[in-house]
């Protein structure tokens, strides 16, 4: 992981200071590859009376990392620096480089997860559907705020979903021998795949409730695959979920689990769809679409306990996020197939049903807590 860093001592410091210093920094950090550069959102003190020269460096909009150690002073400038940020609206956050070894490393995979942003293309297929009343927005705006291109593709400009043969690797997974099953669901994936291709896609979100009407089949196969593939694939046309999935495969290097809020209690949230990354589920059997009764759906179990809760505004300038444990693994017959009981704070608990965001949520295993807090700060997003 390369990060860049851009090193400060006093006024009339020779070569030696600086390298003396930087030589501590690579050596505290022995897996990370810095890059000295003029410019950089990583400001290493090497000594003090460097205070003036990095608060001229700092741009507003923007958050940094002050590195500093024990050594000449340096850790009192960078505390001066700090001051100053805060009292200026300059997101900063102070390192040691004795004593903080993670956080430089979260802030190298955050960088990088938004320098993979860049660039990338997403698709809105078919449209945004009618009740996602808190969940759209400006297609540019996920360009403006993360680098990611939105292109809309109606479904008259779209080729048949029927005209594409059935896959013959989806109806391995999910029909086994039995290649007359799921032959409709099959020809879905088929067609998603085809789009990704032809219109040089890394992700789309689909409108997937015109193809119940019209052919009776659902897409939750197709997006569960899609998924555990590695390409984002979002439901309903959700275009916060699409952005909120992207940044999170970034940062973590997974699909999160796509998720309605079915239930709220004082302690817990029972999350539930009708798909889920193959991959965050342990087995699966497939049911109908709950809110149809038609074609198919996962059910799956999630064999973790432990995960993290995030979710944007449509604005893409507020989340939440949270950590919660899985308390349990039930099958209601009144939610979507796959559910999670999941105890949250209380406070987090207040915040879904006083402010909240938006229904889906997104889920991934583990803590990503602190990598997704300050993938916030960088983007200047404000954590709820």
């Amino acid at each position: 992981m390369d990060i860049n860093v851009r090193s400060f001592a006093f006024s009339d410091a020779g070569s030696a200071v600086y390298q003396q210093g930087r030589q501590q920094l690579e050596n505290a950090f022995p897996d990370l590859k810095f890059s000295y550069v003029d410019v950089a959102q990583v400001l290493h003190f090497v000594t003090g009376g460097s205070e003036t020269a990095a608060v001229a460096a700092m741009q507003p909009g923007k958050m940094y990392l002050l590195l500093a150690g024990a050594e000449g002073n340096s850790w009192a400038a960078a505390t001066e620096v700090k001051a100053w940020a805060s009292e200026n609206g300059i997101p900063a956050i102070l390192v040691s480089i004795d004593d903080d070894k993670d956080l430089l490393q979260k802030f190298g995979t955050v960088t990088s997860a938004f320098d993979a942003l860049q660039g990338k293309r997403a698709g809105l297929i078919g449209g945004v559907s009618d009740w996602l009343v808190a969940s759209a927005f400006p297609l540019n705006l996920a360009n403006e705020r993360f680098g990611i291109e939105i292109l809309e593709y109606p479904w008259p400009k779209l080729p048949g979903w029927f005209s594409f043969d059935p896959d013959k690797k989806f109806l391995t997974t999910f029909a086994g021998n039995d290649q007359q099953k799921f032959e409709k669901e099959a020809r879905i994936y088929a067609f998603l795949k085809h789009i990704l291709s032809e219109k040089q896609l890394d992700a789309l979100t689909l409108e997937c409730f015109t193809m119940v009407k019209q052919k009776d089949v659902t897409a939750c196969l197709a997006l569960a695959m899609l998924n555990n593939e590695g390409v984002i694939a979002a439901c309903e046309g959700d275009l916060v979920s699409l952005t909120g999935m992207m940044l999170m495969q970034a940062l973590t290097g997974k699909a999160p689990w796509m998720a309605n809020v079915a239930r709220l209690s004082a302690e817990n949230v029972l999350f539930a769809h009708c798909t889920a990354p193959l991959d965050f589920v342990s087995e699966y059997n497939t049911d109908t679409h709950f809110e149809t009764g038609k074609s198919a759906a996962i059910q799956g179990s999630v064999p973790f306990d432990e995960l993290t809760v995030f979710r944007m505004n449509r604005s893409l300038n507020r989340a939440f996020i949270s950590k919660g444990t899985v308390k349990e693994r039930p099958q209601h017959d009144f939610a979507c197939r796959t559910q999670l009981e999941v105890a949250l704070p209380a406070r987090d608990i207040r915040k879904m049903k006083e402010d909240p965001l938006g229904n889906h949520h997104l889920l991934v295993p583990g803590d990503c807590t602190s990598l997704l807090q300050m993938a916030c700060l960088y983007k200047g997003i404000r954590v709820v």
